[in-house]
């Protein structure tokens, strides 16, 4: 007996050793909710209480009404059942919340199935809590992803994907593809996927754009990122792979290089995307000893069908002139638009230069078919300028500028013609170019300016009007002619915005003369070209700055080309009749030099035919000179219109055009062009002369 006391005794005392290594509060209950001994206390104020409060006392009184009701409540179920019975609860501890499992195990009964006691372990689970919490997370995220995923396990023979993973490769999500990379090698290229194996055994992982083959035999853009994941001791335990749709991604990336490299209208390769096919046909032209050439082509009138039917009408018509150049070269050429009405072709590996003859004279052809807008039938033409490589040059910039000197030779010549770059077009058109720049730069940096020539009466000698003249700074180019830079202006758009500077300034101008120098009688004479009068808005404009200005329309007399008057056709003639029935004058210039219709002159009433110079300067001595202005005078005092003939420089040209009966006159036998301040004194003096 006494060694089966001491081997109790032992035991009692290892079970009172364990149970108090535990961290978990153990206690016995009885059935009416009484603990009767406490086996484990742990730290018992992590479960909120103190440890002498224990024995003996019921649940309800050492845990809230809540935890007390939920134990008491598990206890009943385990001695119900003979079982075990686990619940769980939470409890607020301080800063943190923390939770706690119940586990109630009934004791062994009486033999006759009553049981009484149970004993219960109260364990803090609280990071096993957050753990599962997280795992849920984690999990949650995982399904719910967008990414695809799949994590591979090849030592625990374990592959787990998501939906995202099962639909951007079209496979079921229950299929077994089997848990280590290479036996999704099939789901890429022999390329890609050598590529991926390589990257991740060096790198430890891979990430870039690859190409997925679908199980459907379709192909997706996707962004792949592939990770070892390791444990402690540094080995591999997991292989995580994550791949990204970036489909819409690469159709956006293609648009916005397409959009970067392609003409918005036309579709057809920029300014940017041609000059690197020179660059590239260039460097083949050299390297397989053949040639190429560049085509600089522009349009002819085109800027008079956008000026009278509006730009929706001059986008049809450049459209439809792309379609027409496209169907008339070969397919390997690369064409283009550089941008307004230019286009530009690049043909490699010609055989002759007459083979680039015939092309271009294709091209023409081409064009030169009508365009219908509307019910109305318009007709263009193009000039084309040829520059070919390596032989002219071999640099991209040079051989496009050839090109273009070639285009404004063939403009030059008459238009709708082809010219060959040769090194003789050059300074010509070089000069044009520096005329066209300096122009821009006076336009936006104040390098205008006006002179002003007086017009007299002959009978009385008085000044009854001003022509105004522009004049450029020679800052800004050196000095340049009228007569060299107008026409330049005129060739380009520049002129129209070169006119509406002109004109508001002339009434600037006046209206300062009104209001400091009492000049409010004179007449001024503005040179009106053929693109300004085929211009749209350019009537409303006059309008609108005669209204800021307080200007009367009598005022203002637009000198006009007898040319340009004569090819004006609807929208001109239509723009001269409301700028008369605002009130301004006409006046027919350089009269004699053109063609002009009488009966188109009688329908418009002009109010003026000014007599150009080369009649008058040799009038004195030149028979046929004093016969062609003595008719256009008889002529012009039988329909109404006054004549006044300019370039007027000696006493002997005034007395000959006086003694025909012309009333007015121009020239520097009175009075250069002089600046405003300039033209106001010579006012003062011809007003004290008068006097």
């Amino acid at each position: 007996m006494s060694q089966e006391k001491g081997d109790v005794e032992r035991s009692s005392r290892w079970i009172s050793t364990l149970l108090g290594a535990l961290p978990d509060l153990i206690f016995r209950l009885d059935k009416g909710g009484m603990i009767l001994e406490i086996l484990s206390h742990g730290d018992p104020a992590l479960f909120g209480i103190v440890e002498e409060q224990l024995a003996y006392k019921k649940v309800d009184e050492l845990f809230s009404r809540s935890i007390a009701r939920k134990i008491l409540a598990t206890q009943h179920a385990a001695l119900e059942k003979g079982e075990t019975v686990v619940t769980r609860y939470r409890m607020n501890g301080g800063k943190e919340e923390h939770y706690f499992e119940v586990r109630i195990r009934p004791e062994i009964g009486d033999g006759k199935g009553n049981r009484r006691n149970s004993v219960v372990v109260i364990r803090d689970i609280t990071d096993t809590k957050r753990s599962e919490d997280y795992l849920h997370l984690i999990e949650k995220i995982f399904e719910d992803a967008t990414e695809a995923i799949l994590i591979l396990s090849g030592k625990r023979n374990h592959a787990q994907f998501n939906d995202a993973f099962c639909q951007m490769f079209g496979i079921e999500c229950f299929e077994e593809l089997g848990n280590s990379l290479e036996d999704y090698a099939g789901f890429f290229s022999e390329e890609t996927f050598a590529l991926i194996r390589e990257t991740v055994s060096r790198h430890g992982g891979f990430h870039g754009e690859i190409v997925i083959h679908r199980s459907d035999g379709s192909t997706l853009s996707a962004w792949l990122s592939v990770d070892n994941v390791y444990d402690e001791d540094e080995e591999e335990v997991f292989q995580v792979l994550m791949l990204t749709d970036i489909s819409e991604l690469q159709e956006s990336r293609e648009m916005l290089r397409f959009t970067a490299t392609h003409d918005a209208l036309t579709g057809l390769p920029n300014r940017r995307m041609l000059l690197n096919h020179i660059e590239q046909a260039v460097q083949r032209s050299v390297r397989h000893r053949h040639s190429g050439a560049v085509f600089f082509i522009d349009l002819d009138n085109f800027k008079d069908i956008n000026d009278s039917m509006g730009h929706i009408a001059g986008d049809a018509v450049l459209i439809e002139c792309a379609a027409r150049i496209r169907s008339v070269i070969r397919k390997s050429d690369i064409f283009g638009r550089l941008g307004g009405d230019e286009f530009l072709l690049i043909s490699e590996e010609i055989k002759s230069p007459d083979s680039l003859m015939h092309v271009a004279q294709k091209i023409i052809a081409a064009i030169n078919q009508p365009f219908y807008i509307g019910d109305l039938k318009h007709h263009i033409g193009a000039s084309i300028g040829v520059a070919i490589f390596p032989h002219d040059s071999r640099d991209r910039d040079e051989l496009l500028q050839f090109a273009d000197i070639a285009m404004y030779r063939a403009k030059e010549k008459g238009k709708n013609r082809y010219q060959f770059y040769s090194s003789r077009l050059d300074d010509k058109v070089r000069r044009h170019f520096m005329i066209e720049k300096a122009l821009r730069y006076a336009l936006d940096n104040e390098g205008f300016y006006l002179v002003f020539q007086p017009q007299i009466d002959l009978s009385s000698e008085v000044v009854i009007g001003l022509e105004a003249l522009l004049r450029i700074d020679e800052k800004i180019a050196g000095p340049l002619d009228p007569n060299e830079f107008i026409p330049v202006a005129e060739e380009s758009d520049l002129i129209l915005k070169i006119g509406r500077w002109v004109f508001t300034r002339c009434c600037q101008i006046l209206y300062r003369w009104r209001g400091e120098y009492a000049v409010d009688t004179l007449q001024i004479s503005i040179n009106l070209s053929r693109r300004q009068l085929m211009d749209g808005t350019w009537v409303q404009f006059v309008r609108q700055q005669l209204q800021r200005y307080e200007i009367d329309p009598r005022r203002i007399e637009f000198e006009i080309t007898e040319t340009a008057f004569m090819q004006s056709e609807r929208t001109g003639y239509r723009n001269i009749r409301r700028l008369q029935e605002l009130g301004c004058k006409i006046s027919i210039d350089d009269f004699g030099t053109g063609y002009s219709s009488l009966a188109t002159l009688k329908e418009f009433t002009v109010d003026k035919l000014k007599i150009d110079k080369s009649f008058i300067d040799d009038i004195a001595e030149n028979s046929t000179d004093r016969t062609i202005v003595k008719a256009s005078i008889a002529m012009a005092h039988a329909m109404g219109l006054t004549t006044i003939a300019e370039g007027i420089e000696t006493d002997d040209q005034k007395r000959v055009v006086k003694l025909m009966g012309c009333k007015e006159m121009q020239g520097y036998l009175y009075s250069k062009p002089k600046r405003p301040a300039e033209i106001l004194r010579f006012l003062e003096r011809m007003n004290r002369k008068k006097k």
